[in-house]
C-alpha cells in the first residue's frame, strides 16, 4: 500500500512537468538559418538545407522511438504492483534515446558551423542569443 501511495505521488509530480516539456517543444518555433544569416551563398544554403533535412529525419525517427518507450513506461506505471524489472530497462532506453537526439543535434550544429564563415557564425550566435533572451 505504501508503494502505491509513493508511486501515485511520484506520477502526480512528474506528469505536469512532462506535459509542460512536451508543450514547450511543440510551441517552439524553428527558424531557418537562412532567415537568421542574411548573406548565405546559394551553395551554403543548399549545403545547410541538406544537412538540416538529413538531421531532421534522424531526430524525428529517434523522437518516435522515444515516444514509443514513454508509452510503454506509462503503461507499466499505471499497472498495480512492482514492475521494476520491466521499467528500469525502459528508463535506460529512454535516456539513451535522449542522448542520441542531443548528439545528433550537436553534430548538426558542428556540420553547419563548418559551412558558415566566422562572421556568419558570429551573426547566427548573436541572433540565437537575442531570441533566447526574449523567451
Amino acid at each position: 500500500m505504501k508503494k502505491i501511495i509513493i508511486l501515485s505521488l511520484l506520477i502526480a509530480m512528474v506528469a505536469p512537468v512532462m506535459a509542460q516539456h512536451g508543450k514547450r517543444h511543440d510551441n517552439k518555433q524553428h527558424r531557418e538559418i537562412s532567415e537568421m544569416v542574411s548573406d548565405l551563398t546559394p551553395l551554403q544554403k543548399r549545403k545547410i538545407e541538406n544537412i538540416s533535412k538529413d538531421s531532421k529525419e534522424r531526430v524525428d525517427a529517434l523522437r518516435q522511438q522515444k515516444h514509443a518507450v514513454r508509452d510503454s513506461i506509462s503503461m507499466f506505471m499505471d499497472k498495480e504492483g512492482d514492475h521494476s524489472r520491466e521499467l528500469y530497462p525502459l528508463f535506460d532506453r529512454e535516456a539513451r534515446l535522449q542522448v542520441a537526439i542531443n548528439r545528433e543535434m550537436y553534430t548538426t550544429k558542428i556540420r553547419i558551423d563548418e559551412v558558415l564563415s566566422r562572421e556568419q557564425r558570429a551573426a547566427l550566435r548573436q541572433t540565437l542569443n537575442q531570441e533566447r533572451k526574449r523567451r
